[in-house]
Order: structure tokens, then sequence, then C-alpha cells
């Protein structure tokens, strides 16, 4: 997996890239069409032409709504949308612009392009926190395509603000899970009393984050972190479930890691 950024003054970019397993038009209904984005990134609905909508919902009330811009199936997808990260920051449009590229053996590489960054602090870190998160946004995509492409999936995404430094609360929320020092490869599961069940094998261990495979509540992929903008920390406990009952696991999971997060590191608890 690659990643670049361009922070001149005339384009402000990132791009990252990852090889993943699929054709192209099964790796298209993944990055493409909204069940496809929903099974790895955020809530996601697609109109499925050039000038139709694309609205996602990122949680804590961050809902975006663009304009399709590109739709060529099965290499190019883009939209564009107006936002600002911060009441404070210009109000620039922002795009986003998936590319995938067929190579021998049943391979595709994706490559993201997110563009239109404003100038400022607050689009400094908008921008550095985006760099951060598409390379782990596009691996989740290749465990997706590789382990779970086409399944029938919910998710949820339970968070917390915490009190304290992100390293700090980072070593606290992997403690109290009973996963202290988990690492590629290994298998885990929450040994708390009272926490509730996950279990798997870790995929990813970087950045305070982990991402799982796991078998317990259900089959999927779940991720674990501390981190946030500035000086607030946030915990969360995210995962994505496969099946026929996809729908109750994850609305039951999610109940029930809400309540957990609250009370362990929500601020003023």
């Amino acid at each position: 997996m690659t990643r670049q950024s361009d922070k001149s003054a005339t384009l402000r970019s990132v791009q990252a890239e990852v090889e993943v397993p699929g054709t192209p038009e099964q790796v298209w209904e993944a990055i493409a069409t909204g069940p496809g984005i929903s099974a790895w990134f955020v809530p996601t609905q697609v109109d499925e032409r050039e000038g139709g909508t694309v609205t996602q919902d990122h949680g804590a009330d961050m809902e975006f709504t663009g304009v399709v811009s590109a739709w060529e199936p099965p290499h190019r997808f883009a939209w564009e949308t107006e936002w600002r990260p911060t009441e404070a920051a210009s109000l620039e449009r922002t795009a986003v612009e998936f590319l995938v590229e067929a190579r021998a053996g049943g391979i595709c590489v994706v490559r993201v392009v997110n563009s239109g960054f404003g100038t400022g602090a607050d689009w400094d870190r908008a921008m550095e926190s985006t760099e951060r998160g598409w390379p782990s946004a596009l691996d989740n995509l290749r465990l997706y395509l590789e382990h779970f492409q086409g399944q029938r999936a919910a998710s949820f995404a339970a968070g917390a603000e915490a009190e304290g430094a992100a390293e700090d609360v980072w070593r606290a929320l992997t403690a109290a899970m009973g996963l202290p020092e988990a690492a590629e490869g290994d298998r885990v599961a929450t040994r708390a009393a009272d926490a509730p069940p996950l279990a798997g094998t870790v995929q990813r261990a970087r950045d305070r984050e982990l991402a799982l495979r796991i078998e317990e509540p259900a089959p999927g992929l779940a991720y674990v972190g501390a981190g946030g903008p500035g000086d607030r920390t946030y915990t969360f406990v995210r995962a994505f479930v496969y099946g026929d009952n996809a729908e109750e696991v994850a609305a039951r999971a999610g109940s029930d890691w809400q309540a957990w997060l609250d009370e362990h590191f929500a601020v003023g608890r």
C-alpha cells in the first residue's frame, strides 16, 4: 500500500492505493455502490449515475451529501462535496475519486485521490487526518474483499470522548478490554468480565488502532482505537458483521459497546 500528498498552494490533495483481490466489476460493486461502500467504510447511499447524489454518515452528526462527478464503470467513480472542517475554516469544494486498474492474477489496484483542501491551520489538520485515514480505510477494503466480498453486511460504531493523552487512553482501553500489546497475527479475545464479547485475529496493529477479523459476536471485521483531533481523545469500537442476521447482531453489539465505553471512558462519567 502506498500513500502520498501534495500540499502545494495550487493543489492540496491526498492519494493512497492498495492491491485487492477481485475483478474490476467485483471491486466496482465495493467502491461505487451504497451497499458495497457501507460494507467496509461508512453507511452510504449512492444514486448510481453522473449527477446523482452520494450521502455518507460518518457519525457524531456528521452526514455529508455530494454530487457524482464521474461515473465510468468499472474503472472511475468520483464525487464532490462542499464542506469545512470547522466553522472558522473556509468553505471548499472537495473531491474524492476512485480509480480501479486490473492486474494479472485476479488482482486490482484501487487508488483514491482526495483533493480540494483549503489553506490555514484547520484545513492543515483536516488534511493530515485524511492522509492518515485513507490507507487504513483502503486496507479495510482489502480485508472485506478477501474475506467477505458480496455478503450481507451491517455495522455499528460506538465511541466516547475520554480524559487524558491519546497514548495513555489507548493503554487504558486495551488493558480494560484484555487486549494489551496485541500484535498482527495474534489471536485475541476480550477477557474483562464486563466487556462485551469480541474475539478474532489481529490483521493490523498501528497508530493506536487494532483491526481484527472476528468470529465473535459474529463473522466480521472490527476496529478498536483511541485518538482524535487536537487535544481531544476519543475511544471507539467499530465493526462490520456479515450474514443473514447481521442487522440484529450489529444493533445489539453496538448498544453493548456504547454502554461499556460510556461507563469506563466517557468524560464526566
